[in-house]
Formats: structure tokens, C-alpha cells, sequence
């Protein structure tokens, strides 16, 4: 007949095996520290074309996806180590106590992630944070309006400009470099000019509208607008720049965060029996 292990015996045991899945716990997320560190230098400085000079550009959207991953992984890897951890605990009260925690922490994540889905994937609340950031200048033919494609951390990006004049001209983006390089010369401009079908922006007093201009696809990269007035000379042209969050932000990190935040709901789920069942003979309540 096969004899029962001593209490005594399976508590040191179980002390044993909950100390190495500590120990395995804290390798696995140091481990996944350096990885953070590395995808993050892959990913910024290699990958992203990350500068100091001329202008200092530190594309951030990417790595915060890669950051929302690593995330994701230790928060998976965590809820099967306290499953570990609950399964090898000395007590009823200690099952109790790690539950409970496990599942005020995974309320918190759940809904703040929760809020930060709603607010990257609810189409209006992304329409009020692009209508803030818009940038309405005054364009004549000696103003000099400038913009980069994005801005120094590449959270947002410029995707058009909304071009409106009570008299018909005509409106450019040209690349800067190009626009230093020729000083500004209608003649080159026109021929350089990156917007090469919609650039006529016809006149409030002849019946036409607003024209919406599309920026060029751009890592970091700043352009000027040249207004080009000989049809109609001493006209101000009204321009808009739309902004609006990367499309890192608005696509994958919102697709994991709302994965986030299922898996913190599921989690709890699954925690809210087991808390019950060890509550009952725990001395914490």
C-alpha cells in the first residue's frame, strides 16, 4: 500500500516548486526587457530612420506597437504562472489572496484598456482630437508656410490640406529642399509641385469651394506651400492642415489593446470561482 507524503514534506514541496516558478518568472520578463530594448532599437533607429540632425525625428508609433506586444506576451505569460502559483500555495487564505489580487489588477488593465480602445477605434471622439490639432494658416505669395509629414515623435501625421480663396489661384506642396534650392521660383515650382492634378483652388466669388489636397506619403519630411496669384494678383488664400494620430495608433496598437483587454475580462472570469471556493476558509476577506 502506498503511503501518503507527510504534511510536512509536501508543504517544503510545494515551497520549492512555487520559488522556481518565481525564479522562471523573472527570467522570461528580464528576457523580454532585453528583446523590448532591442526590437526598440531595430525598430527606431535601423528600421524607423531615426535623426538628430538636420532635425531631430524619433519615430515613436512603432515602437509603441512592439511595446503593446511585449505587454500583451507577459500578461498572457502571467495569468498561467499565478495559475502555477495558486495550484503549489502553502493555503486556502494565500489561494484566496492571490486571486483576488489577480483580479482587482486585472480589472484596473481591463478598463483602462477599455478606454483607450474606445478612444482609438470610436470614430468620433478621433475626429475632435483631429479637428484640435488642425493648423489654419494665411497663404499669399511672399508668406512662407512650412510643415514636416509628421511630427518629431511620429505620433501624428499631416494627411491634407483643405485650400480655400475668395479669388481663383492656385496652391502647391513642394519639397523643401527643392523649394531653398530654386528660392521659390514660380516657373520651377510649378514644375515641381508634388500635388500635380489638384492645385487649382477656384474662387468663393466664382462659386467654387474649399479644395482638399492630399499630402505625399512621408516618413519625416517638410514641404512648403507656394501660392501661385498671377491670374489674380493680392489674393489670400486660407489653408487648413489636417492632422491626425498614426496609422500604428489607430490599427495594430488598437487591435492589441482590445485584446487586452478581452483577455483581462476572461481572466477575471475565470478567477472569480476560484476566489469563491478558497474564500470560505481564508482568513482574508
Amino acid at each position: 500500500m502506498k503511503r501518503s507524503m507527510p504534511f510536512s514534506s509536501r508543504v517544503l514541496e510545494d515551497s520549492i516548486h512555487l520559488d522556481r516558478i518565481r525564479r522562471i518568472k523573472m527570467t522570461l520578463y528580464l528576457v523580454q526587457v532585453a528583446m523590448l530594448m532591442v526590437l526598440g532599437f531595430v525598430v527606431v533607429i535601423i528600421m524607423g530612420g531615426a535623426q538628430i540632425h538636420p532635425s531631430f525625428y524619433l519615430p515613436l508609433d512603432a515602437f509603441a506597437a512592439v511595446l503593446v506586444l511585449i505587454l500583451l506576451v507577459i500578461c498572457l505569460e502571467s495569468f498561467f504562472f499565478r495559475v502555477m502559483e495558486i495550484r503549489f500555495a502553502r493555503s486556502s487564505s494565500a489561494r484566496h489572496l492571490m486571486a483576488k489580487n489577480s483580479i482587482r489588477r486585472a480589472l484596473v488593465v481591463a478598463v483602462i484598456s477599455a478606454v483607450v480602445t474606445m478612444v482609438l477605434m470610436t470614430p468620433p471622439i478621433l475626429s475632435a482630437l483631429q479637428d484640435a490639432t488642425t493648423q489654419t494658416e494665411a497663404l499669399t505669395r511672399d508668406s512662407e508656410v512650412a510643415f514636416w509629414s509628421t511630427d518629431p515623435l511620429a505620433l501624428q501625421q499631416r494627411i491634407e490640406i483643405e485650400a480655400s480663396a475668395p479669388k481663383t489661384v492656385e496652391v502647391y506642396i513642394v519639397d523643401a529642399e527643392d523649394y531653398e534650392q530654386y528660392n521659390g521660383s514660380l516657373t520651377q515650382m510649378y514644375l515641381l509641385k508634388l500635388n500635380k492634378d489638384n492645385y487649382v483652388v477656384t474662387g468663393q466669388d466664382e462659386g467654387g469651394g474649399a479644395v482638399t489636397i492630399a499630402i505625399p506619403d512621408a516618413d519625416h519630411r517638410q514641404f512648403r506651400l507656394v501660392l501661385n496669384d498671377l491670374e489674380n494678383p493680392g489674393t489670400i488664400a486660407t489653408v487648413v492642415i489636417v492632422k491626425t494620430l498614426s496609422s500604428y495608433f489607430t490599427g495594430i496598437i488598437a487591435l492589441l489593446i482590445l485584446v487586452l483587454t478581452i483577455a483581462n475580462v476572461a481572466w477575471m472570469v475565470y478567477l472569480m470561482p476560484i476566489e469563491r471556493k478558497y474564500s470560505k476558509g481564508s482568513i482574508y476577506k
